[in-house]
């Protein structure tokens, strides 16, 4: 088998991974990972010891992670003309932006992207086919390679390609499937590749390394291939459908990848990693844990010098209640022969100093007691903590932004997909809440208001080729103390009679640690009584209406002068029962 033979694309792959190795990508981003993981004395000269750490690095990760990944956000399609042909479309691809974005499990892959982008510097999601529907891969930064690395902007680059490991069957397979002679496919072989991986090189299998290329043609249309480092497995090609006299129609425009970046860097693909920030502050201060524990350790266990001449068994000087032989000398000259160092005492100033400098980091980075949580709700309102919590927020409110356009090119990039691989456009099935009571003329169901039934969207391929959709990104806030502070609201409202039980049981999120069912159902149950004590009251009225008729039927006379007798009449009311109120108001309403 030739080894020397070459795709174009395995060349432009080689001299990418030139640049990536002079900047040190994979050491740099292996480096940033040891120090999250915890493995921070990596390729230092232990002497074999186990040295002390105190990782800080995760933790600080992890709350500015969290801090900009709690956010809740859905997206809204526009049309971007104004116009009201396609509404209805909007409004029910609006609906599959839901399915997708919970079915494809996008707020773990947020967390995930957040977290590799402040580690690495910068992250990649991108989906392989046009399912929305199916969670996409998060890339590593060293498995993506540009073919301008200068350029910040992905949607400008001249190519993308992204490396990926495959099953030396599989990959033989997909050349196979796609025409490939004998030859062509004896040239996909095993490959060492995996220098090049970050932390865990090992692998199960035999796997060859597969480029996943792409470009746009002079028409801005995204074409793709994949490659070995000796054969294309699958062909350059647009990914776009053809309508039924052969016309090609609109194609793939956007590269299928979305990065988020964690720090911008100016004329740079890439960003600059939180981790990569922090490490000098971790490796100081591990390094001054590692000297007073050396120290502490010689003050408790202090070193033994004695006279090499003068000791005739120094084997045995550890050895407890084992005699030691004196070579000249008396007993009384012991303590000159043999001695323990003292050890210098600690300064008071290396833990003051270990304090400091893990306070001042927190610091910088935003992770106050009140950010993180660690105080005492009964002693600060939600409201206060919300407002600490915000002001906390401040120096993660650029990272937030990107996630916010970060999201908004998904949805954009998703319409496009969905353009690209549906040529004959597609429909599926959406849950929606009434509005108020209606019939289904198909089947005959009766719906009721605030009912959720399943409705059926149809859109044609030539609906989906006349979108123009601009993105509006909503945001709402997802944290125990915003949860705390809404809480509170609905409490105060309830307590005043701003709102009803049942209101204040709807009102109450989810996951709200009030038992909302229960409360429901005492609310339904109140209006249950209350329903029918206002019947029972009624018919009572009803009843002494009647009487009161009745009465009056009897003490009607020929003349119409007669005065009637309203004490008498009064009298006879009350004696059935009815109360002496209710009996006046009656009479004076009909006599």
């Amino acid at each position: 088998m030739k080894t020397d033979i070459k795709t174009d694309i395995w060349r432009k792959f080689e001299k990418c991974q030139d640049y990536a190795d002079k900047k040190q990508l994979v050491s740099k981003t292996e480096k940033n990972w040891n120090f999250y993981i915890g493995n921070q004395w990596k390729g230092m000269n232990t002497n074999g010891e186990t040295l002390p750490m105190l990782n800080f690095i995760k933790p600080v990760i992890k709350y500015m992670v969290s801090n900009v990944a709690s956010a809740t956000m859905t997206a809204r399609y526009k049309d971007m003309s104004n116009t009201k042909e396609l509404e209805q479309v909007y409004q029910a691809l609006n609906h599959y932006w839901v399915q997708s974005w919970e079915k494809s499990k996008m707020k773990e892959i947020i967390w995930r992207t957040l977290k590799s982008a402040a580690i690495q510097g910068d992250s990649y999601v991108y989906w392989e086919s046009g399912d929305t529907l199916k969670p996409p891969q998060v890339l590593a930064n060293t498995d993506i390679f540009f073919a301008d690395e200068n350029t910040t902007e992905i949607q400008e680059q001249e190519f993308i390609i992204v490396k990926e490991r495959w099953n030396l069957k599989a990959a033989k397979e997909v050349a196979e499937k796609n025409g490939l002679s004998k030859k062509e496919i004896e040239l996909i072989g095993v490959d060492n590749e995996t220098e090049k991986q970050i932390l865990n090189k090992a692998e199960v299998e035999d796997k060859v390394t597969v480029l996943f290329y792409l470009e746009k043609d002079k028409d801005g249309n995204v074409r793709t291939a994949r490659s070995t480092k000796g054969v294309v497995i699958e062909p350059l090609e647009a990914i776009q459908g053809e309508s039924g006299d052969g016309k090609k129609l609109k194609a793939l425009t956007i590269y299928p990848i979305v990065p988020y970046i964690w720090e911008p860097v100016p004329n740079s693909a890439r960003g600059v990693s939180e981790v990569a920030q922090l490490i000098p502050n971790q490796l100081e201060l591990n390094k001054t844990l590692a000297r007073r524990a050396a120290a502490t350790a010689q003050g408790a266990y202090p070193r033994l010098a004695y006279d090499a001449n003068a000791i005739e068994n120094p084997e045995d000087l550890d050895k407890v209640g084992v005699a030691i032989a004196l070579n000249g000398g008396n007993a009384q000259s012991i303590n000159q022969m043999i001695s323990y160092l003292n050890a210098t005492n600690i300064s008071s100033d290396a833990d003051k100093l270990t304090n400091d400098m893990l306070q001042l980091t927190k610091d910088l980075a935003g992770v106050t007691d009140y950010a993180i949580g660690n105080i005492n709700p009964e002693q600060a309102s939600g409201t206060a903590i919300n407002a600490v919590r915000e002001q906390s927020q401040v120096p993660l409110a650029e990272q937030a932004s990107r996630l916010y356009q970060w999201v908004e090119d998904i949805s954009l990039l998703w319409v496009d997909l969905w353009i690209a691989y549906n040529s004959d456009g597609f429909e599926f099935e959406y849950e929606v809440e009434l509005e108020e009571d209606s019939v289904n003329m198909q089947t005959g169901e009766v719906g009721q208001a605030g009912q959720k039934v399943m409705a059926r969207a149809v859109i044609t391929g030539e609906e989906l080729r006349k979108l123009k959709p601009t993105v509006k990104v909503d945001v709402s806030q997802d944290n125990e103390w915003t949860k705390l502070g809404e809480q509170q609201a609905l409490d105060n409202f309830l307590q005043t009679g701003q709102i009803t039980l049942e209101e204040y049981a709807k009102l109450a999120p989810d996951n709200s640690p009030i038992p909302k069912e229960k409360l429901l159902k005492v609310a339904e149950e109140r209006e249950r009584k209350k329903q029918q004590e206002m019947a029972q009251q009624q018919a009572q009225l009803d009843q002494q209406q009647a009487q009161l008729d009745q009465m009056n039927q009897m003490q009607s006379q020929p003349n119409p002068d007669e005065v009637v007798d309203k004490d008498m009449l009064l009298d006879m009311l009350i004696k059935k029962g009815v109360p002496e109120q209710d009996a006046i108001e009656l009479i004076n309403q009909n006599v």
